[in-house]
């Protein structure tokens, strides 16, 4: 078990302060998930083009899987998730398993608990609520039969200590499920990556993209991407994959970008196209290993 404190390298209590305010002043939709530029329309088309990948695969449907997997048992299905934020995929979790479950929410920040905990009260959900910090939770052994980690291991410092503490949470046959960004620290986007969609770009109609360009810039605040170039390696080392799609060179940054998700949309038939294209582009660039993907959706088992 690792017990190396990363934390004591950084100003932790002023990056701690950072993200509660941060997650405290965003955007949030009416089913409790991030709103913003993560729901415009260009970010909604291209994850249901991601979806589309995700249900030929065997976890098309994961409270489905859960049920029919550890559902006959007597014992309630247990799940821990990590860094719930607003709690919104928890709350879906919790209203579509066909079996006894009992759902564990854990975040640095519990104000932002407040709307999912009067959901869960209104809708008799078994989901309760508390605050964890990632960089030092101790999860009880051999608990848990999912652990739950959505876009939130690239805000973690101490991977090495959490990534010990959910082999240990999860029971003999449980499993990891993460959705999550793994790209350059900070930045996300790798910048062969950045000159590779630039240069895309230039193939676009101008009356579409005009003379706009992708620049990203590398976070300054909070543990956004403070350890992410090593989420992977770390998990290979521990981990091992029962279903894994990589994907996602670009189109994070083109989909959420306040110029670009404007300019690239699905309900103009002229940019439609160009998004289109750009998907395309970047299936392909991952697919061929030309790119580093920025994304992983998997379910890992821990290696014996």
């Amino acid at each position: 078990m690792s017990d190396i404190d990363l934390t004591s390298s950084f100003d932790y209590e002023k990056l701690i302060e950072e993200e509660k305010q941060h997650y405290s002043d965003i955007e949030v939709t009416d089913d409790l998930k991030e709103g913003g530029a993560h729901a415009s329309t260009s970010w909604s088309y291209y994850w249901q083009h991601v979806d589309r990948t995700i249900s030929r695969g065997p976890f098309a449907n994961v409270p489905e899987w859960l049920g029919t997997t550890y559902g006959a048992r007597a014992e309630p299905i247990e799940i821990l998730s990590l860094g719930s934020g607003y709690c919104g995929n928890e709350l879906d979790f919790a209203r579509r398993i066909d079996a006894p479950c009992r759902i564990h929410c854990t975040d640095i920040n519990d104000d932002i608990f407040a709307q999912a905990k009067e959901v869960a009260a209104n809708e008799g959900l078994d989901v309760s609520f508390r605050t964890e910090d990632l960089n030092f939770i101790d999860i009880e052994p051999d608990r848990y039969h999912m652990i739950f980690a959505h876009a939130v291991l690239h805000h973690v410092i101490n991977l090495e200590r959490l990534y010990d503490q959910i082999s240990r949470g999860l029971k003999s046959d449980g499993v990891l499920h993460l959705v999550e960004v793994v790209g350059q620290n900070r930045k996300l986007i790798w910048d062969e990556n950045e000159a590779f969609a630039n240069q895309l770009l230039e193939h676009l109609p101008e009356q579409v993209i005009g003379d706009h360009r992708l620049h990203v810039l590398p976070e300054e605040e909070g543990m956004e991407g403070i350890r992410q170039e090593e989420i992977m390696p770390l998990m290979e080392s521990r981990f091992s994959p029962v279903y894994e799609h990589c994907h996602g060179a670009f189109m994070r940054c083109f989909s959420t970008h306040p110029t670009f998700l404007d300019l690239i949309h699905p309900k103009e038939p002229v940019a439609k196209r160009c998004l289109d294209f750009l998907i395309q582009c970047d299936d392909a660039a991952v697919r061929n290993k030309i790119l580093r993907p920025l994304e992983i959706w998997g379910v890992y088992r821990p290696k014996t």
